[in-house]
């Protein structure tokens, strides 16, 4: 079963009863939902109450927990600490792999987010895709040529409506709408690599001390592509006018990327389940020494 993404943007409160997550709104409204069937409840609002069982119930459940800013962008998550019975076994081998490996497993990643790239330029009817393609398969372990960022440069220029568009978290459209579903992959994808008993902190090619998420961004490039094709391929250009914000519609459209379907492994499975597919290989490629790791691709 797809756990439940629960987002709340109007005052109230949360509390936990009977395994059951208690909505109460100032405005008399009164909803429960199963813990069992959650995967993320994102908190819009900074003027509704959580309580401290409410938290304790969903981090013991693995269960996501997104806060945002005042502009309605996550902010910050809730993850538990032992969402795995092996996480230390796990994480002791993530901690132990050698540069070499780390660098065939970037490798890996940054060629199925250009592919993916190519794949949703090509059907948009962009030319540019077969550039892409060609550069995918120059990719060289640890990517020393940095063909993530000429993908990227591309990428945006073939991909976005407006031929000045710069690709700057923080400003108007469409970055308001890639901030917020980039955010909320962000966190799935970490919920699913702390289920896999890896630790979000050390990263397969970002490393920044003050990031405590380097493995999920690692690990999110390959879904990137995802999110751009609600954007750009679903969201009308004449949404431009909403600049910084967006209206209840266009979250609720980004939230449902995490269950539209991908390839991964030659089967047809929903994003969120893919990221549990991807962590959960990533998870044996460092306990097996093996470079098999699972990354996703658009239906053919």
């Amino acid at each position: 079963m797809i756990a439940k993404t629960l987002s709340f943007g109007s005052p109230g409160k949360l509390s936990i009863r009977d395994r059951q997550l208690v909505y109460d709104g100032e405005d008399g409204l009164h909803r429960t939902f199963p813990v069992e069937d959650l995967g993320f409840v994102i908190l819009e609002t900074g003027r509704i109450l959580v309580t401290s069982a409410c938290l304790q119930t969903l981090a013991a459940e693995n269960v996501a927990v997104v806060v945002c800013d005042p502009a309605h962008t996550p902010l910050a998550q809730l993850l538990p600490f032992a969402a795995n019975s092996t996480t230390h076994e796990t994480a002791e081998a993530q901690l132990a792999a050698t540069p070499a490996a780390q660098g065939r497993l970037w490798r890996r990643i940054v060629q199925a987010k250009l592919r993916n790239q190519a794949a949703l330029l090509e059907s948009l009817g962009r030319p540019e895709a077969q550039q892409l393609g060609r550069l995918a398969e120059a990719v060289r372990n640890d990517d020393p040529a940095n063909c993530e960022a000429q993908g990227a440069r591309l990428y945006f220029r073939a991909l976005a409506p407006e031929p000045d568009f710069r690709r700057n978290p923080g400003e108007g459209w469409p970055n308001a709408a890639l901030d917020y579903g980039y955010a909320v992959l962000r966190a799935a994808t970490a919920r699913a690599l702390v289920g896999s008993g890896l630790v979000c902190f050390h990263g397969i090619h970002h490393h920044n001390r003050y990031n405590a998420f380097c493995l999920a961004d690692d690990v999110m490039e390959a879904y990137r592509p995802f999110v751009d094709q609600f954007v750009f391929g679903d969201f009308p250009v004449s949404e431009s006018a909403l600049g910084h914000l967006l209206d209840k519609a266009a979250k609720a459209r980004l939230l449902s990327c995490l269950t539209c379907d991908v390839t991964i492994g030659g089967l047809t499975r929903p994003l969120m389940i893919a990221l549990t597919s991807t962590s959960a290989s990533l998870a044996r490629c460092y306990l097996e020494k093996s470079p098999d790791l699972l990354l996703p691709s658009f239906l053919p």
